[in-house]
């Protein structure tokens, strides 16, 4: 019996919150009286062995130990490393088809052990700053070297005015 309430009690809380209960009875801001009542009786000796009751169960089907748990995590993710040529294309990708860069001259992209290099020459500093916003956030990129030179056009206008 204590099993099945145990199983039952997330199930009630989560109905409880959004405001159904199952008993008519006075309402004490939005939770009923009655469950008030039963949450506080959680507290008690019933409470404390449901609740090492369920740490027992959790660490008895636990698939390992946590050493063991946070070793597997941590190969799933060194997994999901891209290559440099494969990330190269990708933030290339990005750069190109971004909302707030696809209409920028788009830079020559280099990429060592994750760590992205940007090349080449834009207008503005802030759409040098924005490529290497865009190029940091994509997934996979360890950091970037924004190496794009600003060209203002200055020389061009004073050989124009000759």
């Amino acid at each position: 019996m204590v099993l099945f309430r145990l199983v039952l009690l997330p199930f009630k809380l989560l109905l409880a919150l959004v405001g159904v209960t199952f008993r008519t009875g006075v309402r004490a801001g939005r939770a009923p009286v009655r469950l008030s009542w039963r949450l506080a009786r959680l507290g008690g000796p019933r409470g404390w062995f449901c609740f090492f009751f369920g740490l027992a169960l959790g660490l008895l089907f636990a698939p390992g130990p946590g050493r063991e748990l946070r070793a597997k995590l941590q190969q799933l993710l060194d997994r999901d490393l891209v290559s440099d040529p494969e990330l190269a294309t990708k933030v290339g990708f990005e750069l190109a088809h971004a909302p707030r860069t696809w209409h920028l001259p788009q830079p020559d992209v280099t990429v060592h052990a994750g760590r992205v290099r940007l090349a080449g020459q834009v207008t503005t500093t802030e759409e040098r700053d924005e490529l290497g916003r865009v190029a940091a956030a994509i997934p996979g990129v360890q950091g970037v070297d924004n190496q794009l030179v600003v060209d203002t056009g200055a020389p061009d206008e004073v050989d124009a005015a000759e």
